[in-house]
């Protein structure tokens, strides 16, 4: 496998994040005054699908409270705060294997770029506090929801990545979490690694070239990392 650019498709590559979120959705239902509830398996089901959006223009749809698409909008972003704000406040720890991964690339010559369709706030939360441990300037490319018309699955931020990059799809590794994500960078030709987070393990993901329970455990059976770092 010869790869030139690493493209981090997720946040929760990098931290699990995934209960902050969910927690911070149901707190902006209670301060809207919404009788709405996502518990830890409603929201595994609720991951199928990417985008934080989608999951209330959905959930507004199956209930009597149908919202308008600013409410919906409000919703979002204040949850989008609690959510960066407790990450802020308590920091948050890096996936086992993001800083070998950093630093693997940095002494391989490996681009590495961030490829989401998140919003950039919650990108800088994670850098925040991840207390040092992750430098946003480290990523030559940093791609979020602003930079495209369509999200996840479709291809679209790839396919930007790759023209920004330079690159060709065959020179590229992207590392994602959930299914939805893989299938964006299968679109896009692109070989992937999933590494599931606590919220996305039970997905299938028979269609990646590895599926690893995290990058650490990729990187230690990588012939590549040992012959690297040796």
């Amino acid at each position: 496998m010869t790869v030139q650019n690493i493209l981090i498709g997720s946040i929760g590559v990098l931290a699990e994040t995934s209960d902050i979120q969910r927690r911070a959705y149901n707190q902006a239902f209670r301060e809207a005054g919404l009788d709405w509830y996502w518990d830890r398996d409603t929201y595994k089901s609720l991951l199928l699908t990417s985008g934080g959006m989608k999951r209330l223009r959905r959930l507004s749809a199956e209930q009597d409270q149908v919202l308008a698409p600013d409410a919906i909008e409000n919703l979002h972003a204040r949850k989008t705060e609690i959510a960066c704000r407790e990450i802020a406040e308590k920091g948050i720890d890096l996936r086992p294997g993001i800083v070998e991964l950093m630093r693997f690339a940095r002494q391989a010559g490996i681009t590495m770029a961030l490829v989401t369709t998140t919003y950039r706030q919650n990108i800088q939360a994670i850098e925040g506090g991840a207390r040092q441990s992750l430098r946003l300037e480290d990523f030559s490319q940093i791609l979020t929801v602003e930079d495209v018309r369509q999200s996840k699955p479709q291809p679209e931020v790839y396919n930007l990545a790759l023209a920004r990059l330079e690159t060709d799809p065959a020179r590229c590794l992207a590392i994602e979490d959930s299914v939805a994500s893989l299938n964006s960078a299968l679109e896009a030709g692109i070989q992937t690694l999933v590494t599931p987070g606590e919220f996305t393990m039970a997905q299938d993901y028979g269609n990646a070239d590895w599926h690893c329970p995290s990058i650490l455990r990729f990187l230690q059976d990588s012939e590549v990392f040992k012959r690297e770092l040796a």
